[in-house]
């Protein structure tokens, strides 16, 4: 077990002259769990650049970097053999119905599905986002492409006179970043960092724990020009912690502590990001937050460093593509983990992870809820949440069926185009 659940990414090669192929990164990784003697075969075939099942089954999640005693950064070996791959055979044509700026994309098509008040609040996050006359904001909480396909989630107090921005053609490029798409990824860079510096922002909040660590550190390094769009400039801070501020200081009175035992689903980017204090863990943070409303906690038996992904991370490998079978089991896995706790629900701090695991109770048949901490957090504030989750699972899966499912069969490949700085007017959402 490696003695830390957090350890920053570096844009830097695998270091295989320090490697030793002991395995213990496969050995701790919580999708292989390999035994010894196997994990060492199989680092020593990465190594040796053959073919192996962990470039299909990896989930990119970063966990091996974490059991890595000499720092080697086997995540990123894994990125490079995917980013190769790509420059040489791009990608199926099944993936693009799940990459950020493809229209139309598994995200336009839920948001095409809400209620017509939510579909009017994420047209206007995106109007204030890309609208001259809406500028400068040196303050906003950044929807992220998450949130929009959850907007119902800030229907409460929580957010009254928030200025949120964002749209989907705002992404932060986590699945790119993921998949080891390194050049669409400088594109992502380009245009956030172009629009931030438009905007003038000087703080940035977000609920989007993947979008935290985007902006935060991994873009910062994937941008050609630091000088001209410096985005190491922008605090980029959780909004969780402003929640948990509010509560401690008495501002959201009266609360009614919920009488509730969750487990907790933990975002991958976890892995990488401190608290906002700079000393604890990331994950920290949702548990104090439940604590402070009375929820107890009961510990998934993967959670923190070795949680498993929520699902979607199980279509990342290019071999699958987004096979919707892989999402599937990758989803199913993830939700019987979490049903091998006592817990009467499962909370998670991501509206990705509410989106799949909500997915996950279709292959998974079960009646524990699925909470995000928003709701939860509402619900003891006296407020009733709309709890649309299974609306979202079946957006998903419609899409899916009526958008990817044509294309299995196409044996025609991609490369994505590059990404403009300025979103097209006639796709923004």
């Amino acid at each position: 077990m490696p003695g830390s659940t957090r350890r920053p990414y570096q844009r830097r090669p695998f270091d295989a002259a320090n490697c030793t192929a002991c395995g213990l990164c496969l050995e701790y990784c919580p999708v292989m769990a390999l035994p010894p003697e196997r994990a060492r075969r199989e680092m020593q075939r990465l190594l040796a650049g053959q073919d192996s099942p962990l470039l299909r089954a990896c989930t990119s999640c970063g966990a091996c970097n974490l059991a890595c005693p000499d720092d080697c950064r086997p995540a990123n070996l894994i990125l490079d053999r995917w980013h190769e791959d790509y420059l040489q055979h791009g990608l199926p044509a099944r993936a693009a119905y799940f990459l950020p700026h493809s229209r139309p994309n598994f995200r336009t098509d839920i948001v095409a599905r809400l209620p017509a008040d939510e579909r009017e609040r994420v047209a206007r996050w995106r109007r204030a986002a890309g609208d001259p006359a809406a500028r400068p904001a040196r303050e906003f909480l950044f929807s992220g492409c998450n949130l929009v396909t959850a907007p119902y989630l800030t229907f409460s107090r929580l957010f009254d006179g928030v200025d949120i921005r964002g749209g989907l053609d705002y992404c932060c490029g986590e699945m790119l970043f993921r998949m080891g798409l390194y050049e669409p990824l400088e594109g992502v860079a380009r245009r956030l960092g172009y629009w931030l510096a438009v905007l003038g922002a000087e703080r940035v909040y977000l609920l989007c724990t993947a979008g935290l660590h985007m902006l935060r550190h991994v873009l910062p390094q994937y941008l050609v020009s630091n000088t001209q769009y410096p985005l190491s400039n922008i605090q980029f801070l959780p909004y969780l912690q402003v929640i948990l501020d509010r509560l401690e200081a008495g501002d959201l009175d009266p609360v009614h502590p919920l009488d509730m035992t969750v487990s907790v689903q933990d975002s991958c980017h976890t892995r990488y990001l401190p608290a906002s204090n700079g000393r604890d863990e990331f994950a920290d943070l949702p548990r104090r937050l439940l604590a402070a409303i009375g929820v107890r906690v009961v510990e998934a038996p993967h959670s923190r460093g070795t949680s498993l992904c929520c699902g979607i991370a199980g279509g990342f490998s290019h071999a699958s593509a987004y096979h919707p079978v892989d999402l599937l089991r990758a989803a199913r896995t993830t939700s019987r983990d979490h049903r091998r706790t006592p817990a009467g629900a499962t909370c998670v701090y991501c509206a990705g992870c509410l989106e799949m695991m909500s997915v996950a109770r279709l292959p998974d048949p079960n009646r524990r809820p699925v909470y995000h901490l928003l709701e939860l957090v509402q619900m003891a504030l006296g407020e009733q949440p709309r709890r649309r989750q299974g609306a979202l699972a079946r957006g998903f899966v419609a899409g899916t069926l009526r958008r990817q499912f044509p294309q299995m069969l196409n044996p025609r490949r991609f490369w994505l185009p590059p990404l403009p700085v300025e979103p097209d007017p006639a796709q923004a959402i």
